[in-house]
């Protein structure tokens, strides 16, 4: 096994993040359309879509999006989503280096604190969350508002 790399994702990873995407909720992705989502937001600074390489094998990825607000500081939050880590390399500590650099990228833009959902019965996920810091102590809420097809 190489060492793991991370870097900020390009449009030629899209087959390989399809791939983990389906592997985590079974959902498969419009590669077309995850081309173009990567392009935007490579250009956009709010944005940072960071994958973990094994070589050049995309093992895992998370996205941090710097989100303006409006109470006390004004400083920013970041939004963390679609962290995902291969089944065969979980466990590798992984995940705590793309959850590094994404809080990494929230300092850079002097974000207060990083928020994230995950899914209600993701007791792994849940731990692995606290283990790198997270608190649990407030409640999150989810509402789909366009269903997947």
């Amino acid at each position: 096994m190489n060492p793991i790399t991370i870097r900020k994702a390009k449009t030629d990873d899209v087959i390989e993040l399809s791939e983990l995407f389906y592997e985590f909720i079974g959902v498969g992705s419009d590669l077309t359309a995850m081309k173009i989502q990567i392009e935007i937001t490579s250009n956009n600074p709010n944005y940072y879509v960071a994958v973990a390489c094994d070589g050049n094998r995309v093992v895992g990825t998370a996205m941090g999006i710097v989100c303006y607000d409006l109470v006390g500081n004004c400083n920013p939050f970041m939004l963390a989503e679609n962290v995902v880590v291969s089944s065969e390399y979980q466990g590798r500590g992984i995940g705590k280096l793309l959850m590094q650099a994404l809080e990494d990228f929230g300092q850079m833009n002097q974000c207060n604190y990083v928020i994230l959902v995950s899914g209600s019965k993701r007791e792994t996920a849940h731990k692995f969350y606290e283990s790198i810091g997270y608190s649990p102590d407030h409640k999150g809420f989810k509402k789909r508002l366009k269903q997947q097809i």
